[in-house]
């Protein structure tokens, strides 16, 4: 699926995997990144999930930016 690729694409940059404190063994695929206790990869995965699924920018901005207060 074109959402794993651009998944792992972006969380194996080596700068956002040291930001993130995870490995690429953490990552898993998109269910599992969205479920992840990291918050960096769970942030990616729903912003690539709901991307996909069609989500507006204002309705994916207010999704992440909640989850982020309540996780961060």
């Amino acid at each position: 699926m074109n959402n794993e690729k651009i998944l792992h694409a972006v969380l194996l940059d080596e700068k956002l995997m040291e930001f993130g404190g995870y490995t690429a063994e953490d990552i898993g695929n998109i269910y599992q990144a969205i479920d992840s206790e990291n918050y960096v990869i769970s942030t990616v995965a729903q912003i690539i999930s709901r991307t996909s699924e069609g989500a507006t920018e204002k309705e994916l901005w207010k999704e992440i930016n909640d989850y982020l207060k309540r996780n961060v």
